[in-house]
């Protein structure tokens, strides 16, 4: 997407952070956001859920605020 002028940013856990940011050097996109969230996440109640894709969205908003289209 960011070839095309669009914003674009991954989304992993912290359990593949590393592996995300190999991956984008791989491809050639060192620069490329990574909103991270807590791991383990299937075993997690509800309202941790909730929390957790709150504070998620909002990186997310900011990281493509910040990146914009590249």
């Amino acid at each position: 997407m960011a070839k095309r002028g669009k914003a674009a940013l991954t989304i992993c856990s912290t359990a593949f952070k590393t592996l995300g940011r190999a991956q984008a050097s791989a491809l050639g996109r060192q620069d490329l956001p990574i909103a991270v969230m807590p791991h383990p996440f299937g075993l997690r109640k509800r309202e941790e859920v909730r929390e957790i894709a709150a504070k998620v969205v909002d990186d997310i908003a900011q990281l493509v605020s910040k990146s914009g289209a590249k």
